[in-house]
């Protein structure tokens, strides 16, 4: 969705895509009209026997075994199709080690200027394959390699720009995606729902387990009623693993477009956007940045943030208060930050709203989203766009 987005900002016609697709991946970036090259990538999870250093030392003896062809035969097929299409830039999108990696590589062998568009951290990609110390090393510096040597380099928020610019010694411009205006409801305030359940609205993948069970175990607690109301979890996304020990309100959707989303938070009375608390994950609170809370402030909705205070939504929210916050993964300051959300004061609720509708106007909208994708591919509104190959894992 958000590369197609990218995509249709200068036009199609100027992108030639080499998608370093996983080998069990069927589903080609459908783009009317964009030419895409699947290159399979392997090697991406790793082997471990057993437990410990000594499955440490296996693992990275595999991974250095079998890795490096893979990736010089990655290179080989990009380097063809830059050949073939002689582009002016190669925009790599660092979302998979392989596209970091064969990026690296592309960019020791050509002359051709580097951008790189940076989602999340280099390091959860390690830590969803699970590699060994070793080979996170590795990934690490081909990394830092695409990020100091590109032109111009795009993140996700502000605490993403800070680290890096201290890790790598790089600037950095910040881009994310936006809701076109016309998906988004009337500026008018929501109407307040005053007769049937609450509703608390939850959408995407569960990033942060932690909070969403603190949330149901809140609401375990509270019999799932308040005010004389009861109270519903409405869930959409593919997947939600969920403990039940006493009956439970869930209104589960599955997966839906994200049209469909907007219009299902939007009759939602709060929303509720987590990043977690576990230390292991204290990278990923700080530098990543949700994507959902994109089409959360098209809902025109109160949003509860449940994060960290070094979590990069809490910084977000020192600048703009879309709902109440809970820095605290207790569970008498979440149902109190609950109850605040459901049955908020005027002045708090007026606040809310108006920053709300804020941030969409000004921050997370499309015509932002294209400012920023212009700005890093060097494309003027009215100029004629460069040709540009993306190598990236194009999937999302």
């Amino acid at each position: 969705m958000i590369l197609a987005d990218l995509v249709r900002t200068v036009g199609v016609e100027s992108f030639s895509c080499a998608w370093l697709a996983h080998r069990h991946a069927t589903q080609t970036p459908a783009l009317d009209g964009l030419t895409t090259t699947r290159i399979e990538r392997r090697y991406e999870t790793a082997f471990r026997p057993v437990r410990g250093l000594v499955g440490e030392l296996i693992s990275a003896t595999a991974l250095r075994a079998l890795r490096p062809a893979m990736l010089r035969n990655c290179t080989r097929q990009v380097l063809r199709l830059i050949e073939r299409q002689k582009p002016d830039q190669l925009l790599a999108v660092l979302e998979s080690p392989a596209a970091i990696q064969v990026a690296a590589r592309v960019h020791r062998q050509c002359g051709i200027p580097l951008l790189a568009l940076v989602w999340d951290d280099v390091e959860l990609f390690c830590r969803q394959a699970a590699f060994d110390r070793w080979t996170r090393r590795w990934v690490h510096r081909d990394f830092a390699h695409v990020l100091q040597n590109s032109v111009r380099t795009a993140v996700i928020c502000e605490n993403m720009q800070k680290a890096y610019a201290d890790r790598y010694g790089i600037s950095s411009q910040i881009v994310r995606h936006g809701i076109p205006a016309d998906e988004s409801p009337s500026r008018d305030d929501p109407e307040v729902r005053t007769d049937g359940p609450w509703l608390v609205g939850f959408a995407g993948s569960v990033t942060a387990p932690d909070c969403l069970n603190a949330l149901v175990r809140v609401l375990d607690s509270m019999n799932w009623r308040f005010a004389g109301r009861d109270i519903a979890l409405r869930l959409v996304g593919a997947r939600y693993v969920l403990d039940s020990r006493k009956p439970q309100r869930i209104e589960y959707y599955g997966w839906r477009s994200v049209a469909e989303t907007r219009q299902l938070l939007g009759e939602c009375d709060l929303l509720f956007l987590p990043q977690s608390f576990g230390s292991e994950l204290r990278f990923f609170s700080e530098l990543s940045f949700p994507t959902k809370l994109s089409t959360y402030v098209a809902a025109r909705r109160p949003i509860l943030l449940h994060a960290p205070q070094n979590a990069s939504l809490s910084a977000f929210w020192d600048d703009h208060d879309l709902g109440p916050r809970c820095n605290l993964l207790d569970e008498g300051a979440v149902g109190s930050a609950l109850r605040r959300g459901l049955e908020p004061d005027a002045t708090s609720r007026a606040n809310w709203q108006r920053q709300i509708a804020h941030v969409h106007d000004s921050v997370l909208n499309v015509a932002e989203f294209e400012r920023g994708v212009r700005k890093l591919l060097g494309v003027e509104r009215h100029s004629e766009p460069a040709p540009v190959i993306a190598a990236a894992q194009a999937s999302y």
